[in-house]
């Protein structure tokens, strides 16, 4: 029985007796969660939901990469929030469940989708935004682009922009936003809505845009979430106004001939545009005397020329100047930005001009004209005195201004006493006459023509006072002479047919009178030389009227008379003989045609020529001579150049001449005479060749190579062609023939294509006739061209024809598998497209054109798919070269496999399938050292004891990651620098007193800090450690981390006792800093997990750990262990969530379990000692039942055996159980009787001796065992096995020794059953 309560908590038996194993339990709900990211820490997010059958006291947990956001209550398995969730950095997490009844620990993966709230507020990008704006920017021009972006709902979230807000406040309107053309609405354009001034309005806007989101729930409340930016807006003044003068308009004057560079006044003009300020430049657009003044670029005016005011009297003594300013940039509309103004200037007179002398009359007179020196008059000779010099008009005038205007006039000159000048003196302007003075002076006969000066004389301008007039004074005489000739007879020549106006001659006469009475005519006579010739009147030149009745030829010499006459028809004369003189004016004439027929190959043959010229005989105007004149076949011949004798050179060949001039020669021989210039006239003489058949045909090639495909009824095989020079169809007609070889397979006909040119076209005999590639590849043909002459000779020519059968493309190509090798690059390389490997791929066909095709692109990481990435890196060549491309873009860390898909084509194929089997070509992308390590964030605290620091402690660790592969990601620590920080603020560089030890688990590495040497236990305060990590790569890389290790003394050592044990602590370890660090605001330190020895044990547990642990603050400063326990007791939140983690005592002192707590353990115990007796008793009274239950079955069959006893047996004697009186009576005997074995319910065990004793309810007992006590199990096992020794019946076993088996049993009574 004892080993049975030992076995039975760990059974569960069911409700039909079974006894079954324990059952693991059930972890239900969904396997996932959704978590609002807005969840406040603290709040309990679910619940994790177990059952177990069996009833067994569960306790919960959760593990996994994203479990720190949570902690788990394990009794009631409520999971609660201690990290604050954001869905924008981690929509989805993943943990497990754990849930175990004490003897199986189940899990189950769980996902918890983080759901979005509204707890961003749209973001702005690209600020400050700054623009500047044209103040000529038309109305709904974008000025400004502004774009926000919300990052809830996945960035999808639309932006709502408006202007809240515009300074200064007067340009509310001027703006408008505009969200609509973006589809996203995140991006929103500022449009002008109204025109910009500089000058008239602000030049600076700020503007205040708002950008609010769509809206959305947040902490249980539907709010807006928005966000405001400011946009600058700086009008930029453009130049659009017009310059400004200062001051107009402007009036000055100024002397004349005021030297160049004076200034007269300046003009000033300022930018009509304040914000730009351009640079004015002057110019003067336009002025009636444009040379007289200039202006500066500053706007000063200046004499620039020489200034007469007597040139402006039509002006009214000044200029007018019309000024432009002009800004030195263009304006906004691309032309010159200007103003003008008038500049009136008054020119004050100076005495600077003298008399000037004009041919004019006073009242007619242009004294803005250049004055006149010469004048010429007439008088005749021996005039009376003060008769005035007659056709003289001169006019004296001076510009000058009132008296510095008078001039006096005087005569000078060889002739000056001859006469004299009136008036004498003139003020400004007069008339000046010239009159006779001498009149015998005057004389013809003695001088022609009389020159005298008048002077006019400016008194008051000294330095160029005078003025002088040269007048030319003709005499007129009277006429007394006739004209005369120097010979009486003159021989001219002239050549014949002189062009017309061509001068014979020029013959002059004389006559001393002058004038009219002087003036010679000419004339020709007779009338009949005037059709030839002509003579000038005036000059006497005889000239050529007719060239072409000039000809020698007809008449060679002409007579006439030349006759000169006087104005007073006096005349004289002179004969005059003409001879003409030859020229070559006849052209060499051919006498005859020339037309003659000659065969080809002909030796030698003879043409003569002749001709005549009608020039004079005996010069070289009539001497012919006989030249051919290059032509094709002008080289063939030669000619006798004097005697015109044509003769050939050597035999002529028909088919050297074109066949389209059907044999003819046509020479052209050039007859010259030796005149000059030479005449000359030319002559053809045909020249016809008969054609012979002197050719024989000729192949285009000497052999052919043909291809013709197998199976092909009637195939065409090709042509071949031939050619015969002969010109005539007679001589140049070509048939064909087969002379050897074919096998009588081809036949060849011919046909014509052009003269002299046929192709013989190949065929197979018989239309049904098929060559067989594989019964014979090739066949060769002597094929025969023959033509037919005109006297029966022929010519013939042979070629080689090569047949070829050609095999259909039927197979399919292949990918030659050893080309098919695993390819190895380099990632992140800058070579550009670099060819990797060629690929070989072959067609059994003799014939084919095969290209590479690439069908599919995988790209692999660690075995698994990571999609298209990298579809472009490699590039498939139609001929099969590889390619890599964007080699900058391969990158490892992405993608380490890529299996191109492949497939060849042959292009040709005839039959059967064109393309190959697909195969895969793998290239694998090797890595290189282009990561850096990198350290993984550290959140715990380090912390030192320097009086139990013992060289190789480990004090801190960091660790590190390489997103490198291989000998690039393998990473060595190293303690770069150590510096110690007192509590004074000092720090002090140290030694090497750290070390580090590298270690490595699934690629993340860990640089152990430990103690190198004996640390000093005086310094107080904080080792700054900084930890170098460096990979393997070539060249290496490396980072650094900075370690801060604080120093403690033991005093600060703090002992916590768990009722855990040491593998259920340090899952705990989280959970129990956690609350350590909330009960006192510091960084907790696990210094180490150790078991409890068993002696040392407060309580008497099975599992009991000790955790040491320091609390340090970040300025370095501790918490003794009586603090913390003081804090731990004042904190019951705390106080209690340890407790439930096994917490039982701090350091050294007694239990934190108060007395309620061990009265509500001693309650706890009390109810377990009385389940276990529960339980005993439950145990015993199923045992007693079973024995009941055996003791009812043997009185049953005791009945059946009492019933065949004889009467005799029971005559006298005590009631016997099992009787018909005993049943009669309601007695219910139980007799140790066994049963049938359908009864049998395998319960069954031995006799013992109260199963032979009767009990009853109401009645005694009727049989009494005296001085009989009970015996215990053993007994009655010895006694059963007595009565099973003898072999007798229980009834009678019972008659015969019916004291020995009597028993009371006070436990039961038959109402029991």
């Amino acid at each position: 029985m004892i080993w049975i309560l030992c076995l039975l908590p760990f059974l569960v038996i069911d409700g039909g007796g079974q006894v079954t194993a324990n059952n693991r339990p059930v972890i239900g709900g969904n396997p996932f969660e959704l978590i609002a990211e807005d969840t406040p820490t603290g709040s309990v997010v679910f619940k994790i939901n177990a059952t177990d059958k069996d009833g067994d006291p569960l306790n919960y947990g959760i593990i996994g990469i994203d479990s720190f956001y949570f902690s788990c209550n394990k009794s009631s398995g409520e999971v609660t929030l201690v990290l604050p969730l954001d869905y924008e950095t981690k929509p989805d997490l993943y943990i497990i469940q754990t849930v175990t009844d004490g003897f199986e620990n189940v899990q189950k993966a769980l996902q918890i989708f983080v759901t979005d709230c509204n707890d961003n507020a749209p973001v702005f990008f690209g600020m400050p935004y700054a623009v500047q704006v044209l103040e000529n920017t038309t109305l709904g021009s974008v000025i400004c682009k502004v774009t926000a972006q919300d990052y809830d709902d996945n960035k999808m979230v639309p932006v709502t922009f408006t202007i809240q807000e515009v300074i200064p406040s007067s340009d509310t309107d001027l703006f408008y936003i505009n969200a609509t053309e973006d589809p996203d609405s995140k991006i929103a354009y500022i449009k002008l809505n109204g025109t910009l001034d500089y000058n008239k309005k602000s030049t600076f806007y700020q503007l205040t845009i708002n950008a609010t989101d769509a809206g959305g729930m947040l902490n249980n409340e539907f709010i807006f979430q928005s966000t405001t930016a400011y946009v600058s807006v700086r009008v930029v003044d453009v130049p659009d106004l017009n310059p400004e003068f200062i001051g107009a308009p402007y009036v000055s004057s100024v002397f004349e001939h005021s030297p160049v560079g004076q200034s007269v006044l300046k003009v000033s003009a300022t930018d009509g545009d304040r914000g730009i300020r351009d640079e004015i430049l002057y110019y003067i657009e336009s002025s009636p005397k444009s040379d007289l003044f200039g202006i500066d670029m500053n706007g000063e005016i200046r004499v620039a020329g020489d200034i007469d005011r007597e040139a402006l009297l039509e002006d009214g003594e000044q200029v007018i100047l019309q000024v432009v300013a002009q800004e030195n940039m263009l304006n906004v509309d691309g032309q010159n930005a200007t103003a003008t103004t008038n500049v009136t200037i008054r020119i004050l007179d100076i005495n600077d001009n003298k008399p000037q002398f004009y041919n004019c009359d006073v009242t007619d007179c242009d004294f803005t004209a250049s004055p006149v020196e010469k004048f010429f008059g007439e008088i005749e000779e021996h005039s009376s005195v003060r008769v005035p010099v007659s056709n003289l008009t001169i006019t004296a005038n001076d510009p000058d201004k009132d008296q510095n205007g008078a001039f006096n006039l005087y005569l000078r000159g060889k002739y000056a006493d001859c006469f004299t000048v009136r008036p004498q003196r003139i003020i400004n302007t007069g008339l000046v006459q010239i009159l006779v003075k001498d009149s015998v002076a005057i004389d013809y006969e003695i001088v022609h023509q009389m020159e005298i000066e008048v002077v006019a004389n400016d008194t008051d301008f000294v330095s160029d006072c005078c003025s002088v007039a040269y007048v030319t004074i003709d005499l007129i005489d009277i006429n007394d002479h006739t004209p005369e000739f120097a010979n009486a007879t003159y021989k001219l020549m002239i050549y014949e047919h002189s062009s017309i106006g061509s001068v014979l001659a020029t013959i002059t006469a004389t006559d001393p009178d002058s004038g009219d009475y002087g003036k010679i005519t000419y004339s020709l006579l007779p009338e009949s030389i005037l059709s030839l010739f002509k003579v000038n009147p005036s000059t006497g030149t005889i000239t050529v009227v007719n060239e072409d009745l000039l000809d020698r030829e007809r008449s060679p010499f002409f007579y006439a008379t030349l006759k000169a006459q006087d104005g007073m028809n006096a005349t004289g004369t002179t004969f005059l003989d003409i001879v003409l003189l030859d020229i070559n004016d006849c052209f060499p004439i051919p006498i005859g045609v020339y037309n003659i027929f000659v065969n080809e190959n002909t030796e030698n043959f003879e043409i003569q020529l002749q001709a005549t010229d009608n020039d004079e005989p005996g010069n070289n105007n009539s001497v012919i001579e006989y030249k051919i004149l290059p032509s094709e076949f002008s080289g063939n011949f030669s000619i006798n150049v004097t005697t015109g004798l044509i003769t050939n050179r050597g035999p002529l060949d028909r088919e050297a001449i074109d066949i389209s001039q059907n044999g003819r020669i046509i020479l052209t021989v050039k007859l010259y005479d030796l005149g000059v210039p030479s005449n000359s006239n030319d002559v053809n003489v045909t020249v016809n060749v008969e054609d012979l058949n002197d050719n024989g045909p000729i192949f285009n090639q000497t052999e052919y190579t043909f291809f013709v495909n197998e199976s092909t009824p009637g195939a065409y095989v090709g042509s071949l062609k031939a050619s015969d020079n002969d010109q005539t169809e007679s001589n140049n007609r070509i048939s064909f023939s087969i002379s050897q070889g074919g096998a009588g397979n081809f036949i060849i006909r011919g046909q014509k294509e052009a003269l002299g040119l046929y192709r013989g076209f190949l065929i197979l005999s018989d239309p049904y006739l098929e060559l067989d590639y594989e019964f014979q590849k090739t066949y060769t043909l002597i094929v025969v061209a023959e033509d037919n002459g005109i006297l029966g000779d022929s010519n013939t020519a042979n070629a080689t024809v090569f047949v070829n059968v050609l095999d259909l493309n039927d197979e399919p190509p292949y990918i030659n598998p050893s080309s098919l090798v695993d390819l190895y690059i380099f990632e992140n390389t800058t070579n550009g497209p670099e060819q990797i490997a060629t690929l070989n791929a072959t067609d059994p066909d003799t014939n084919h054109d095969l290209e590479f095709q690439k069908l599919a692109m995988s790209c692999l990481k660690n075995g698994k798919d990571v999609g298209s990435i990298c579809d472009d890196w490699l590039w498939l060549a139609p001929n099969g070269q590889l390619f890599v491309n964007h080699t900058e873009d391969v990158d490892y860390e992405l993608c380490d496999l890529m299996v191109m898909l492949l497939r060849v084509e042959d292009k040709l194929t005839f039959l059967g399938n064109r393309y190959s089997q697909n195969v895969s070509q793998r290239v694998v992308i090797q890595d290189i050292n282009d990561h850096a390590p990198e350290f993984l964030d550290i959140k715990d605290a380090f912390v030192v004891i320097p009086e139990t620091a013992v060289i190789t402690t480990e004090v801190a660790s960091v660790k590190a990651q390489d997103k490198d592969s291989g000998e690039n990601a393998i990473l060595t620590f190293s303690i770069d620098k150590v510096e110690f920080i007192l509590f004074s603020g000092g720090t002090q560089q140290l030694g090497k007193i750290f070390n580090s030890v590298t270690t490595s688990e699934d690629g993340i590495y860990t640089g152990s800090v430990r103690v190198a040497s004996n640390l000093d236990r005086t310094l107080k305060g904080q080792y700054q450690v900084t930890v170098k990590v460096v990979d393997k790569g070539n060249p290496s890389l490396s980072a650094t981390r900075s370690v801060t290790i604080f120093t403690i003394d033991e005093s600060y050592r703090t002992v916590l006792r768990f009722l855990k044990s040491v593998d259920e602590l340090t899952i705990n370890v989280p959970e129990i800093i956690g609350q350590l660090s909330k009960a006192t605001g510091s960084t907790v330190f696990v210094a180490g997990i150790e078991a409890e020895e068993a002696s040392k044990r407060v309580i008497r547990a099975s599992d009991q750990s000790i955790m040491t642990v320091y609390c340090i603050y970040t300025n370095g400063t501790a918490i003794t262990p009586d603090e913390l326990k003081s804090i731990i007791q004042g904190n019951s939140e705390v106080l209690s969530n340890l407790l439930g983690l096994g917490l039982y005592v701090i350091g050294s002192g007694e239990s934190l379990i108060q007395d309620d707590v061990k009265m509500f353990l001693g309650v706890i115990a009390g109810l377990a000692a009385f389940i276990v007796l529960i339980l005993i008793i439950m145990v015993s009274t199923i045992v007693c039942m079973r024995k009941s239950h055996g003791r009812k079955i043997r009185a049953i069959k005791a009945s059946k055996v009492a019933k065949a006893l004889p009467g005799e047996v029971t005559q006298g004697a005590e009631a016997i159980p099992g009787t018909n009186r005993f049943n009669a009576e309601g007695a219910n005997p139980i007799l140790n009787v066994d049963i049938d074995q359908i009864l049998d319910l395998g319960m069954d065990m031995s006799s013992s001796s109260s199963d032979t004793g009767s009990v009853k309810s109401d009645y005694n007992n009727i049989l009494e065992r005296k001085n009989q006590t009970h015996q215990n199990f053993k007994d009655d096992a010895s006694f059963l096995s007595k009565d099973s020794g003898n072999g007798e019946e229980p009834l009678a076993a019972a008659l015969n020794d019916r004291e020995n088996m009597f028993h009371i049993n006070t436990a039961l009574d038959t109402t029991d059953l």
